[in-house]
């Protein structure tokens, strides 16, 4: 082989790569809580509904970045996963701000993000504070290596350690940890999901069967309920999922 030709060939595997690591990566944001009570007032005999109180629900959109300019927005909704929207390669903080905010503006949470791979970040808010203005956040890898087809992952964003019982297996899952296991293809598996309460008695948080077809996995998400006056003190968000949610 000439050196030209090596040379050229080198470039081409070099350019190979350079794209593979510039490829296309995502982030989706999963908003855990309850909704405020609804709210309404009569003017001319006619039912207004009233906005819900300062901090009481996530923002409506939020941008990475800057909220002005053609940045691309991600709407958030209470207990459901949104849809993917780019993020830049590699690792170090990333800003998110709600939609209209500029670069001046102090983000409404700021993340540190994977080096490398999608990911997902679940959100709530403070416990003690309880508003969404002081918003928490847990990243988790969002790839179909990390969480492929077949899988079934649960996410402990509450304060407490909960209990899990999966095909008999016991397991203890602390705050702000992740669980995963495979579940083949076709089969069905029994999940549920606890914790102690107050008393010492173990509360049912979660109870039904895992059953995924080929292509997707399902997510478990347990956090704090924080409405008013909850009859359960932690709630859980399941998700069954294409492998790759872009796609949908």
């Amino acid at each position: 082989m000439t050196f030209s030709r090596l040379f050229g060939l080198c470039c081409f595997l070099f350019s190979g790569v350079l794209f593979a690591q510039s490829g296309p990566r995502t982030m989706r944001l999963l908003p855990l809580g309850d909704m405020p009570p609804y709210r309404q007032e009569i003017r001319d005999g006619v039912a207004y509904e009233l906005e819900p109180p300062p901090g009481s629900i996530p923002p409506r959109e939020l941008v990475i970045g800057s909220g002005k300019g053609t940045a691309e927005g991600c709407p958030l909704s209470l207990g459901r996963v949104s849809a993917p929207v780019k993020v830049p390669q590699g690792g170090g903080q990333l800003a998110l701000r709600k939609k209209g905010d500029g670069d001046e503006s102090t983000p409404w949470l700021n993340l540190d993000k994977p080096e490398k791979g999608d990911f997902m970040v679940v959100l709530w808010r403070d416990p003690e504070k309880k508003s969404w203005e002081l918003p928490r956040g847990l990243v988790l890898p969002d790839s179909a290596e990390a969480a492929p087809e077949g899988s079934v992952r649960v996410v402990n964003v509450s304060p407490v350690t909960i209990a899990i019982v999966f095909e008999g297996e016991k397991i203890a899952l602390p705050a702000g940890k992740t669980w995963q296991r495979a579940v083949p293809v076709g089969k069905e598996a029994m999940i549920q999901v606890g914790a102690v309460d107050a008393a010492g008695n173990l509360r049912r948080v979660h109870a039904g069967s895992v059953f995924q077809n080929p292509g997707e996995r399902t997510l478990v998400a347990v956090y704090k309920a924080d409405g008013v006056d909850p009859r359960r003190a932690l709630k859980a968000v399941v998700q069954r999922e294409p492998v790759n949610p872009a796609k949908r």
